[in-house]
């Protein structure tokens, strides 16, 4: 067929509803959501190109109030017209909505969804706008849950209304907030003298909060968030909290970013052409020379940016109409511990028609590729020129002394842990072998599994996560964060990977990759109140050094009764048997106990009775040293077994680490970078590789890594394990085996006799 006729239908039909829900399902959270309004006032002031002093937003948070809902607002001192709704804000998915009537260039744009997506799915009862300009005054907002906007309480009433004095206006809107214009700081009143008009908008009874509102963590989220950046450079935004200015009165303000050592940012202009990594082809990153060449802007950061400043740690792409998405550097294929410390810019006008509704990640493409895997390599370059310079020179001899003391210890270690494996936790044999390495991959599924559906109140409990490739092979992990779909509900713990509930209700768990591109199945959780607890059996006998279980049935009501519920449990007498979050007791000493199961509601009232007695384990088989761990020294003393490249790591890193690409091999590093590991290594402060102080710190980080894997290693499953049996468990093994270590190495600490094959 050498041609083709057709006729056009006259409109294209959209399920309106079901494309705006699509539209707005990146902003279903606060921390989303918020930026979007505050972004929106400092457009709103780029618009008409205001002056400095005028730039002034301010946000509400309300809350703790009987009978009143929780809200929260944003005010900026510009104001709309009713022009300006219906031609602009009302419009979904208009791209020059942000650029209409623009009178300066420091407008950041986007695609005309995000501040109403932020009111129409994240408020239970409504959302509005209060707006005053030259004197004319509307209200137009949203009930919870719809997409249709409209005037308030109709168009007779809301739109076009007169108003007599603008300040009066707004004191009567201040007032509902429970302050008033004597609230805020001088520079606000200045504002508001300079100001035609203003714009309030206002979200009632906040989904996910009730009646409690998590200031500090939304403050730092706006202080961190890449889309905060621009506002915050040329905007003053305050916080008022319940009637009272946040923070003294001080404007919300970027967290300060110090170089390292006074490093100057490096900038590095990107080539004309640039291979897309899927295909090998060449791209041109000018669209053949209709858009100017772009740079990459790289800055460090004196400190480690995935503690303190993680918003910040990112890759932020910028293009004609400002601010496109960005990414975090975390995301990037970077191998070298300095990638903590190094994040930028990159300023490239051919990547706009990638900008996405979420102006998070650019849309993938050939370009994108290009471009993220040559910010991937310069970030590499960058990281290793910072290693040459800190790495520090030591002779072969030192490093021969110092790999010969790891590889003696590595042998111990091996020994010391089949001996004392063996009748750890009630175990009958020696230390299990461990599972093989799980290869690297691109991830393609994620396989949520929560040991328990039901759970008390006031119960933590450790999720399990597994990582699969398109094959649905097993394989490594790849940063990703934890989702609860109710947070009145339950949370987790995202420092201890475990859940955490509060309160009953029915909720749904699932994780997803950094980027959200990737997520798991969903898993529901109930969170019940408990009538009665009875535990199976009533009585338990077990051998010393023995284990054995007991199980719960919870009372609902008279007549229903769960079990394979979420609880908590304690013991009578911890020194004759223990008992961890899933329920196995294991006994240490000769006699008797009771142990309990219980909520933050509800106690069982019969405990189960456990006696201890003389016992003998019946383990069979011994598979004694496969498959046992493989511990290294960072830095110029051991390579990497699988990528034969020496590993560095920061001094602010801890001085025992494993990587998530360690884990699966089960390797452990010693961090020769840790500040107390460079000094005991400094002869010219009266230490070295040979010295008492260097062996006692060398040995000190065998005994935290032993102790990790003896309970890892343990019959207990980990992911049942509650942070306080984790806390329980740690100090008796760190002491016990502090305690062999002085019997098989007292020679060694004190003469630097390196350890024989026999401990």
């Amino acid at each position: 067929m050498s041609s083709f006729t057709y006729t056009p239908d006259k409109d294209t039909k959209v399920h309106e509803e079901g494309a705006i829900k699509l539209l707005c399902k990146p902003f279903q959270s606060h921390e989303m959501g918020l930026p979007e309004w505050i972004k929106n006032s400092s457009d709103a002031y780029a618009r008409e190109d205001a002056v400095k002093e005028k730039r002034i937003v301010i946000v509400f948070f309300d809350f703790g109030r009987k009978n009143e809902f929780a809200s929260i607002c944003c005010l900026d001192f510009v104001g709309m017209t009713s022009e300006m709704i219906e031609n602009n804000f009302r419009i979904w998915a208009d791209p020059d909505a942000a650029v209409r009537g623009i009178k300066s260039g420091n407008i950041q744009g986007g695609h005309g969804n995000g501040g109403k997506c932020y009111m129409t799915q994240m408020f239970n009862e409504y959302a509005f706008i209060h707006t005053v300009k030259k004197n004319i005054g509307n209200k137009y907002g949203v009930t919870g849950g719809s997409i249709k906007f409209g005037y308030i309480p109709n168009p007779e009433e809301g739109k076009n209304f007169q108003v007599a004095n603008l300040e009066d206006e707004l004191t009567k809107i201040l007032k509902s907030m429970r302050c008033s214009l004597n609230t805020f700081p001088q520079g606000v009143h200045d504002a508001l003298k300079l100001a035609n008009g203003f714009s309030l908008i206002m979200g009632v009874n906040p989904k996910g909060y009730d009646n409690h509102i998590p200031i500090n963590s939304l403050i730092m989220n706006l202080q961190e968030h890449p889309q905060m950046i621009k506002t915050l450079e040329i905007c003053k935004v305050y916080v008022v909290v319940n009637g009272k200015m946040f923070n003294d009165g001080k404007e919300i303000s970027l967290p300060i970013i110090k170089p390292i050592d006074n490093e100057q940012p490096r900038v590095i202009k990107i080539p004309e052409k640039l291979k897309d990594p899927e295909t090998d082809n060449e791209i041109s990153t000018t669209n053949n020379n209709k858009f100017s060449s772009g740079i990459l802007v790289l800055r460090t950061s004196q400190v480690n940016m995935n503690y303190s400043l993680k918003g910040r740690h990112n890759v932020i792409f910028k293009g004609q109409s400002g601010f496109l998405g960005y990414i975090s550097v975390n995301e990037l294929d970077i191998q070298s511990a300095y990638r903590t410390k190094i994040y930028g810019d990159c300023e490239l006008d051919s990547l706009e028609p990638y900008k996405q509704n979420d102006r998070h990640y650019l849309a993938s493409s050939p370009l994108t590729r290009a471009i993220t895997k040559f910010i991937s390599q310069e970030i590499q370059k960058y990281a290793h020129d910072f290693e040459d310079k800190e790495r520090r020179k030591y002779n072969q001899q030192e490093k021969n002394a110092i790999t010969r003391m790891n590889e003696a210890l590595d042998r111990w270690k091996n020994k010391f842990l089949k001996e004392y494996m063996k009748g750890m936790w009630g175990g009958k044999g020696p230390i299990p072998p461990v599972t093989p390495p799980l290869p690297a991959a691109k991830v393609k599924f994620i396989e949520l599994d929560l040991p328990y559906q039901y759970s008390g109140i006031g119960v933590s409990f450790r999720p399990r996560l597994k990582f699969y490739d398109k094959e649905r092979r097993r394989i490594r992990p790849i940063p990703f964060r934890w989702i609860v779909e109710d947070t009145n509900i339950a949370y987790v713990d995202e420092d201890l990977m475990v859940i955490n509930t509060f309160s009953c209700g029915k909720t749904h768990v699932y994780a997803e990759t950094i980027e959200g591109k990737i997520i798991s199945n969903k898993v529901p959780l109930e969170v019940v109140h408990i009538h009665k607890i009875e535990i199976q059996p009533s009585e338990l006998t077990i051998g010393l050094g023995g284990r054995g279980s007991l199980e719960t049935i919870c009372w609902l009501s008279e007549s229903v009764k769960i079990s394979n519920i979420a609880l908590m449990w304690t013991e009578d007498n911890p020194n004759i048997a223990r008992v961890s979050a899933a329920g196995t007791v294991f006994g240490f000493a000769l006699g008797e106990t009771r142990v309990v199961a219980f909520d933050d509601k509800c106690m069982s009232k019969e405990g189960a009775e456990i006696k201890v007695t003389e016992g003998k384990g019946s383990g069979k088989g011994d598979n004694t040293g496969k498959g046992f761990p493989r511990i290294f020294i960072s830095g110029d003393f051991d390579r990497d077994p699988d990528t034969k490249e020496y590993r560095y790591f920061m001094s602010d890193e801890p001085p025992v680490v494993q990587y998530p690409q360690d884990f699966g091999r089960n390797i452990w590093w010693i961090n020769s970078a840790s500040p107390l590991a460079k000094m005991y290594l400094d002869k010219n402060k009266g230490y070295g590789s040979n010295s008492r102080e260097w062996r006692m710190y060398h040995l000190e980080r065998y005994m935290d890594i032993i102790v990790q894997i003896a309970l890892l290693q343990s019959p207990e499953t980990p992911a049942s394990m509650s942070i306080n049996d984790w806390i329980l468990k740690w100090g008796e093994q760190a002491s016990d085996i502090q305690t062999a270590v002085v019997v098989d190495l007292d020679n060694f600490i004190a003469e630097g006799v390196l350890p024989t094959e026999n401990p």
